[in-house]
C-alpha cells in the first residue's frame, strides 16, 4: 500500500463554470461569456464573448504571446485578413472544431481552437469565419491552474496532504 491518490479529468473541466474555458477568456480579456454549446442547463462546452476590437493580426499576436507558444496556425486566405476588426471571440480548448457551426451561429468573427483539419479550416473560412490554431496541448494550463486550487483548498481545510503537480510534458509536438 503507497497511499497514492491520482485526480483525472477532461471533458468535466472544460464544461463546467470557472473551468478551463473559462480561464482562457480569462487571461485573454473575453468578457461577456455564455456557452459556446449548451449541453444541460447549468454547463456547456466551449465559451464566446466580447472583447475590446482589435484586429485578427492583433489578437494572433495576443494568442501567441499569452499561451507562451512558438506557431499559431491562423485560418485566412488573404493577407488583407489581419487587418480585420475582431471583437466577438468564440474559444474552445483542445480540439472543438466541430463546434465551429456554434461559434458562427453565436456571431463569432474568430474562432480559437487547437486540432483544425485542413477540410475544416477550408470550411469555415467558406462560411465566413477566421480562426487561430494554438494547438491543443495550451490546456497544459489545467496542471497548474488545479494545483494552485487544490492547494487553497488543502489549506482552508486543513487537509494533510502534499500536492504534486506533473511535470512530464506530454506535448508530442516540437517545432524547428
Amino acid at each position: 500500500k503507497h497511499d497514492i491518490a491520482v485526480y483525472v479529468s477532461h471533458t468535466n473541466i472544460d464544461i463546467v463554470e470557472n473551468g478551463l474555458n473559462d480561464w482562457f477568456c480569462q487571461m485573454l480579456g473575453i468578457e461577456e461569456t455564455t456557452y459556446l454549446q449548451e449541453t444541460d442547463p447549468e454547463r456547456g462546452i466551449g465559451r464566446i464573448g466580447n472583447i475590446q476590437p482589435q484586429t485578427f493580426g492583433e489578437l494572433a499576436q495576443n494568442v501567441k504571446q499569452v499561451f507562451g507558444l512558438d506557431s499559431l496556425r491562423l485560418v485566412h486566405y488573404q493577407e488583407t485578413d489581419l487587418q480585420k476588426p475582431i471583437s466577438r471571440v468564440a474559444i474552445c480548448g483542445g480540439s472543438g472544431q466541430s463546434f465551429y457551426k456554434d461559434a458562427l451561429a453565436k456571431g463569432a468573427d474568430v474562432y480559437i481552437t487547437g486540432d483544425i483539419y485542413y477540410h475544416t479550416a477550408q470550411d469555415m473560412l467558406s462560411d465566413g469565419l477566421l480562426a487561430l490554431d494554438p494547438g491543443h496541448y495550451i490546456e497544459v494550463l489545467f496542471v497548474e491552474k488545479i494545483a494552485a486550487l487544490l492547494t487553497q483548498w488543502k489549506e482552508k481545510k486543513g487537509w494533510e496532504l502534499e500536492i504534486l503537480p506533473s511535470q512530464t510534458s506530454t506535448n508530442p509536438f516540437r517545432h524547428i
